[in-house]
């Protein structure tokens, strides 16, 4: 287990992130890193809302502060990111830091659309890795969702 402060963040069942990598290898990704778990709230897919909520908490200590340092720096910024789910449903949105809140979101149109083509629903638990697909430069930086 990886150790955050005095917490021990969580780990996926490692037969389970074998199947994922299996998955995403098939789709051209390269430096994936299991980010978290989540039950997604029936308040990530609301309509209005257009966001997926993450508490700094659970984010702390992963990869997601790795790929993407400039979200502590700039506090409210959006910075792109393409969503990727198994099968190839592939969105583009963003993410951002509240520091207010401590909070990190993944948000915009694109992630709504993106939890309907992939069947994300409340109630449904969801890993998510940190991964990169190549476009000629470091990668593009993406987001990989798993339902489990």
């Amino acid at each position: 287990m990886d150790v955050v402060g005095n917490m021990k963040r969580p780990r996926i069942d490692p037969a389970e992130e074998a199947r994922h990598r299996e998955d995403m290898d098939g789709l051209g990704v390269h430096d994936a890193s299991w980010a978290l778990a989540k039950k997604v709230g029936w308040s990530d897919l609301l309509p209005d809302q257009r966001r997926m909520l993450l508490f700094e908490k659970t984010v702390r200590g992963g990869p997601i502060p790795e790929l993407f340092p400039e979200l502590a720096e700039l506090g409210h910024a959006r910075i792109p990111v393409t969503l990727l789910g198994a099968g190839g449903v592939e969105e583009a949105a963003h993410i951002r830091y509240l520091p207010s809140s401590r909070t990190y979101r993944i948000i915009g149109s694109g992630w709504l659309r993106f939890a309907e083509e992939s069947g994300i629903l409340a109630g449904h638990r969801i890993h998510l890795y940190t991964c990169r697909r190549d476009d000629g430069g470091d990668g593009e930086r993406c987001l990989f969702f798993f339902r489990s």
